[in-house]
Order: structure tokens, then sequence, then C-alpha cells
């Protein structure tokens, strides 16, 4: 039993791909558990809407940050571990992303008070400033995560994501009152100090060197991939970020909050869906041949770690939300549970997105999206006014279950993607019902784990 033990955690760790999940999984968890000691002591300070309002900024500023990124945090992960320019590359990207993302904010801060009146506190030139300044770091702060799991070195990502969490907690302690700006901002600062580590690290670990100058020549080929990526993120990112908006305008700041409460602990168990199919991703832009390997191991990854945790997360909803105060758990318990009980479609959606993006065929990850997209935002706004908050928990369900059935159906459908998963013992393929099969054999599994005990010996 015991040399079964040694063998498996040896197992372990000679793959980065669980590596770099479990490193992934950690700091989303720090991040998570950290942020968590933030909102109560921010909720226990500031009054209910003040939180709301901060929230449903964060969320917007955070979708600002993203569709600045214009896809290259994607394109990083598949491309630069072969180029040759990384480098220009990297700055090259970093100045794309830095203006796209003050463009973007510049022009949304401008047009948010005149949307939604809750917002009016924009107005202020302090609070325009900051919005823009905080969005350009937060889209600065991804792009270089992407870096970090480009050369496989999520470790990195931990420990920046560590020390920048314990100086988010510590910000409300020394700076309390001022409002909707103030818990804003505090939040903010904390990113540009993760900013700050990151290109710290980038420096002295994989040599890098900022230049202003933009390298066209070092972007061109990977044009066709980062538009069809940006368009999939853009409809990956609409729902978390404008269902916020959308309670907002329809029944109150006070419910955005509650929202807000709850899928921040759900993201905590999306996490792990996440965080081994972006493993999946990182694993597959190196080898591209292994990817049924990497798709089996994160499958049974996230099997063993995502149910149990779905259903304590959904038994103890009214517990984790009474720490923001009780009337977070009784207006968000039931929410919460929904959430929860969404972690497989949304791990399911998860594995097919990665495998198309492995495989460069984007055009199913583009549908999946739009389906995720359209069927969540467009139910939330339908039928929130009439049944209140409950209304995006269950269009978070049917969205997720849609798209994964949606992804599904055109991977079926897809010979080019189904290649990888079809080889034989003779070279000859297995028709694509033989798809589940080949995944969860446990003969791959056991020929895989025995590579990779063979090779962690090798490199040692």
């Amino acid at each position: 039993m015991i040399a079964y033990a040694k063998t498996q955690i040896r197992i372990f760790q000679g793959s980065t791909l669980l590596m770099n999940a479990l490193y992934l999984m950690l700091s989303t968890l720090i991040v998570a558990a950290l942020g968590f000691v933030f909102w109560v002591i921010v909720t226990r300070t500031y009054n209910t809407a003040e939180v709301g309002l901060a929230t449903t900024l964060l969320s917007v500023s955070g979708l600002l940050s993203l569709l600045g990124l214009a896809g290259f945090d994607t394109t990083f992960v598949r491309f630069l571990p072969g180029s040759n320019q990384k480098n220009e590359y990297i700055n090259s990207g970093f100045i794309l992303v830095a203006g796209a993302s003050a463009v973007l904010a510049v022009c949304v801060g401008l047009s948010l008070p005149v949307i939604s009146p809750n917002l009016s506190v924009l107005n202020t030139p302090g609070a325009f400033m900051s919005f823009v300044c905080f969005t350009v770091v937060a889209a600065l702060n991804i792009l270089t995560n992407a870096v970090f799991l480009a050369f496989k070195q999520a470790k990195y990502i931990l420990v920046i994501n560590a020390s920048f969490s314990v100086f988010k907690v510590i910000l409300p302690l020394l700076a309390l009152g001022g409002g909707t700006v103030a818990i804003f901002s505090l939040a903010g600062s904390a990113q540009l100090l993760g900013l700050v580590l990151s290109i710290v690290w980038m420096r002295r670990k994989f040599g890098y060197r900022f230049s202003p100058q933009l390298h066209v020549d070092a972007l061109r080929v990977v044009r066709k991939f980062s538009l069809a990526v940006y368009a999939s993120s853009i409809l990956n990112l609409l729902p978390p970020t404008l269902l916020p908006l959308i309670i907002v305008h329809q029944i109150g700041p006070s419910d955005a909050a509650y929202y807000y409460m709850a899928f921040t602990i759900a993201g905590v168990l999306y996490t792990i869906a996440y965080a081994s199919m972006q493993s999946v991703f990182v694993e597959g832009s190196h080898d591209e041949a292994a990817i049924r390997a990497h798709v089996t191991k994160a499958i049974k990854l996230i099997a063993i770690l995502l149910i149990p945790a779905a259903l304590l997360t959904a038994a103890a909803s009214s517990l984790l939300l009474t720490a923001f105060g009780q009337e977070y758990a009784q207006s968000a318990a039931t929410l919460l549970r929904l959430f929860a009980l969404s972690a497989l479609p949304v791990a399911v959606y998860s594995a097919l997105g990665a495998i198309f993006k492995v495989t460069k065929n984007l055009r199913g990850v583009v549908v999946m999206n739009l389906l995720y997209a359209t069927v969540i935002l467009g139910l939330s706004q339908l039928l929130v006014p009439r049944y209140g908050l409950i209304a995006v928990g269950w269009a978070w369900i049917i969205g997720n279950v849609v798209a994964a059935s949606g992804g599904t159906f055109f991977l079926l459908n897809t010979r080019s993607l189904l290649r990888p998963f079809q080889k034989s013992k003779r070279g000859r393929k297995h028709p694509s019902k033989s798809l589940s099969k080949v995944i969860f054999s446990d003969q791959s599994w056991r020929k895989y784990s025995q590579w990779v005990v063979t090779n962690s010996k090798q490199e040692r």
C-alpha cells in the first residue's frame, strides 16, 4: 500500500499537467479565501448598496480588461512556447492590450453614468481615473499569468497571487471609509502589486526586457487564431460580467451584492475544472499528439475533486454566506446551490473548450460560447423581473447545459477534432461512437503513468 502511494505521488510530481493544475487550483483557492476575508471586512464596514455598486464596477472593469486582452492570453499559451521572438511577442502583446483596455475603459467609464444613474460615482475625476487605470492593470495581470503558463511555470502564479491577496486583506483594515470608489480602489491596488511582482519575476526567471516597440511580424502569424479566440472570449465573459448590470437595473444594487458573493464562492468550485483544463491546454500546446492522455488525466482529477466539492458547497451554502451577513445567507443561499449543481456542465464546457483550442478548430468554441452567452443572458433578462435573483441560477444551469451539448455535438461531427482520440493499436481509426471509451480507458491511463515514471527517472 505504501509502495503504491509512493508510486502515485511520483507520478503526480512527474506530471507537469497535474502539478500546474494543482498550482492553479491552489492559487485560485488562496485568492478566493483571502478575497472572502476581504469581502467579509468590506460587507461589515460598508452598507449593502455601496458594496453592490462596487462589485458592479469591478465586474464591468473585469469585463473590459478581458475584452482588452484581444485573445492574447490564449495565443501566448498556444504559440509562445514555439516562438523564436519571445520578447518581441510579449512586448507587442503588452502594448496592444494596454492600449485597447485603456480605450475601452475610457469609453465605458464616460457612458456608464448615462446608462445607469446609480453609477454616477464615475462622474468625479478621481473615480474615473481609478476605473481606467485599474482596468488596464487587471488586463496586464492576466497577460503575465499567460506568460507563466506558456513556460509551464504556474508555481509563480501561485506565489504572486498569494502575495497580492495578503496585501488585499490588509488594505481595508488601513483605509476604512470612502464608499463605492474606495472599495473599488482597494481591490485595484492589490492588482497593481500583483502586476509589479509579475514583471519582476519575468525579468529574473525568463530574461524578459520591456521595449516600447511594436513588432508586427511577431503578431502576423497568430492573427487569425487571436481573432477567433477573442470572439469566443467575449462571448464567454459576457454572462458573469453583465449579470450584475442586469440585476442592478431590474431589481437593485443589494441583489447585485448577493449575486456577486454567491458567484464568488461558486467560482472557487469551478476552479477545479478551469485549472485542470487550462493545464490540458498548456500541455497540448507543447505536444498536441498527447491530447488524449492529457484529457484523460484531467477528467479523472476533476471527477475525484469536483463532485464532492459541489455537494459540500450545495449543502453548506447558507453557512458559507453567513460570513458576509445574515441577509446574504437569506437572499443568496438558493442561488449558490444552483451554481454548485451546475459544476459538472461547467466542467464539460471547459473540457470541450480546451480540446477546440489545442486542435486550433475554433469554430466549435465560438458556437459553444454563443449558445452559452445567448441562453444565460436572454433567460436572465426575461425572467429576473418576474422571479427575482433565483432566475439567474436557473439561467446559468440551462446555459451551461445547452453550451456543453452544442459543443459535444460539434465535436462528434468534426472528424479532424476526433483524430487524436481515435487511434487504435494498428493505427486505424475507431468510429466516433468509441470516443468516450478511449478517453476513459484504464489501459491508456496505466501506459501514461508508466511513461511519466520512466521519464521522471531519466530526468533525474
